[in-house]
């Protein structure tokens, strides 16, 4: 059975509102992309509690509406409910308004809930006069979630929305931080075999528990990715096809960027595409959070910044299209190993770019400690540095490296870190610190000069 882990930030919100005596009704949006658990968190929330759960799909209205009723009938023990047939929505809605329980706090969850605005483009209009007219005025929760995140935004809170200004809480789920990916695992792994299991899983807690069976990422990858067979085999293709109502677009934008296309001019050309339209499908890939974008962490005005490059953020779409798709064809014909074989130093290379998340994650938990705003990368023509975080006064209070090789990290790499400070005039706070992360460790020589130096932070 999988365990339910963290979510506390999410699950405090919800319980707060169930908990609030004001006697008025809650509106509760929750979305965020595929697999990451938003179905687990709403069962956590309503457990033991008064509730009526609801998962639409892809059938006709007449058929949604049959079901509804049913699940209706379930939750609240009321036979007649499935029995039933009305004409509208308005009737089902009133028929159940006059058989839940009433006296206390009761939570009516619609999963799936872009479904339903498929079948019938209207729903979000007749929730919003029920809601209204009846809901807002009554002790419960309506809990809407959905996975197509751009749909679900469209349907409840944009401005054009017929149910914008009414939720009391919006949450968006996002991936689970490296903190929590050793809960899932029944059997121990030391950091470095956390950090390759999450090269290939990410914070997705559907990856998570799928790779939590195995004894390596190297086994994990070749049954569930490599194998066309495999669970994750089609994930990629399946998730887009899923999400956006372009997936072909978007599919080529992924395989450029994780190629090596970071820049709007460079992605524009390779698709032959202006940038005013590749803007609009790179936005859908970021509210997936698939896709980021990064400038320097020095740039004073981000937003406006010509020198901002995208990067595929999901470690699993990440993986699939700078690793494992340019031998597709290889895998169709079984040939696994053989590509195993080939992508062993992509691999390296890829485990190396997640740890370097990881740790730019470790530092953005942490930021107080360090003085700084904001945390990221520092690049230019000729330079880059790993960590870099800027304080109040726009200086660098802290600079790092992460490196994930077999042999460790010593003296030499803060003496080439200082330099490359001072040969780029970079500005640095006096209190600036020296961050190191080593997959091996460090020198003795390094070790030493930590002890004596207030400014030097080592982490293994």
């Amino acid at each position: 059975m999988n365990k339910f882990i963290n979510r506390h930030s999410e699950l405090k919100i919800l319980e707060e509102l169930y908990k609030s005596d004001s006697g008025n009704g809650n509106l509760v949006v929750l979305y965020g992309r595929r697999r990451l658990g938003k179905t687990a968190l709403i069962k956590e929330f309503i457990r033991n509690k008064k509730s009526a759960y609801y998962m639409a799909d892809r059938a006709a209205e007449k058929a949604q509406m049959s079901s509804f009723l049913l699940a209706l009938s379930e939750s609240i023990s009321e036979p007649t409910l499935a029995s039933a047939s009305y004409s509208s929505w308005y009737d089902i809605f009133a028929a159940f308004d006059r058989l839940r329980p009433k006296g206390e706090r009761f939570i009516l969850v619609i999963d799936e809930y872009q479904y339903l605005c498929q079948t019938q483009p209207a729903f979000s209009s007749f929730v919003q006069k029920w809601w209204d007219e009846h809901w807002q005025n009554q002790n419960m929760i309506l809990l809407l979630c959905g996975s197509v995140t751009s749909m679900m935004y469209r349907e409840t809170l944009s401005a054009s929305a017929p149910l914008y200004g009414r939720a009391s809480a919006s949450i968006l789920l996002k991936p689970l931080q490296f903190s929590f990916l050793n809960e899932f695992f029944t059997k121990s792994h030391d950091t470095a075999g956390l950090v390759e299991f999450y090269s290939l899983c990410g914070g997705v807690p559907r990856y998570i528990n799928l790779v939590s069976n195995y004894e390596n990422h190297i086994t994990a990858l070749e049954d569930l990715v490599l194998s066309p067979d495999g669970i994750l085999y089609s994930e990629a293709k399946n998730i887009l096809r899923d999400e956006i109502s372009v997936p072909n677009v978007c599919w080529s934008i992924l395989n450029a960027v994780a190629s090596g296309s970071t820049r709007i001019s460079e992605l524009g050309a390779r698709l032959s595409l202006p940038a005013n339209q590749l803007t609009r499908y790179i936005d859908l890939l970021m509210d997936l959070q698939l896709v980021r974008r990064m400038v320097p962490v020095l740039e004073s005005n981000p937003q406006k910044s010509k020198k901002g490059v995208y990067s595929v953020c999901d470690p699993f779409f990440r993986l699939w299209f700078g690793t494992i798709y340019p031998y597709e064809s290889f895998l169709e014909m079984g040939n696994s190993r053989l590509v195993l074989q080939r992508i062993r130093e992509r691999l390296t290379n890829h485990v190396a770019s997640c740890y370097e998340d990881i740790c730019t994650e470790s530092i953005l938990s942490g930021i107080q400690e360090f003085g700084c705003l904001k945390v990221g990368r520092q690049w230019a023509g000729d330079y880059e540095i790993d960590i870099a975080g800027v304080d109040e006064q726009g200086k660098l209070a802290l600079v790092g490296e992460c490196k994930w090789t077999g042999q460790k990290v010593g003296a030499s790499l803060l003496h080439e870190l200082k330099e490359k400070i001072m040969e780029h005039s970079l500005p640095v706070s006096e209190n600036c610190k020296y961050l190191f992360f080593s997959k091996s460790g460090f020198s003795d020589d390094l070790i030493k000069q930590s002890r004596h130096d207030e400014m030097i932070v080592l982490r293994s």
